[in-house]
């Protein structure tokens, strides 16, 4: 099973689910850019991603990497993003792996770049379709209701659908 890339927000969110582990049974390791470490666990302490995270890497299925020099193809489009985004972006082009990553602007520029990304919705749906999960549908319930996590109402519909759920009717933003 190769290890996955992650960005900052399906770490947090999926922590705040209580679904962290999730990353392990679906990928095994994880890989977590140092710019992302710093921001959830130097910058988190105390909150659930942070320890999650910290335990993780303890256990030894998530380890810390920088990324190598930044393409200068890719060096434009990256500097509008975060710091945590732009490494975890140039760590997936240098790897060659999945990356884990909510924020449209950021995976805009991955997939233009050419990683492959999904996101917190494409875990939550992977670990349904894999018997992990009882019902996609109320795991995105739980994510929108006690999160900030945003949604359109299309996504909703189409990751349920993907699962073999009924999204039921539009209530989403």
């Amino acid at each position: 099973m190769p290890a996955v890339i992650s960005d900052s927000s399906p770490l947090i969110y999926l922590s705040k689910l209580g679904r962290f582990d999730l990353l392990r049974s679906l990928y095994g390791s994880l890989i977590v850019p140092k710019a992302v470490w710093d921001e959830i666990v130097l910058g988190g302490t105390g909150l659930a991603e942070a320890d999650n995270l910290r335990r993780a890497k303890d256990q030894g299925w998530v380890r810390i990497e920088s990324a190598g020099a930044i393409p200068a193809a890719a060096a434009l489009r990256l500097r509008a993003l975060d710091p945590g985004e732009a490494e975890a972006i140039c760590l997936a082009l240098q790897l060659r792996l999945i990356l884990l990553i909510d924020e449209a602007a950021g995976r805009a520029v991955a997939q233009e770049l050419g990683v492959e990304v999904t996101g917190t919705v494409g875990v939550l749906a992977r670990a349904t379709r894999n018997g992990l999960l009882p019902t996609l549908r109320g795991e995105l319930d739980r994510l929108k209701a006690e999160t900030t996590f945003r949604i359109s109402w299309d996504l909703y519909r189409a990751a349920v659908e993907s699962v073999g759920e009924t999204a039921g009717e539009p209530g989403l933003d």
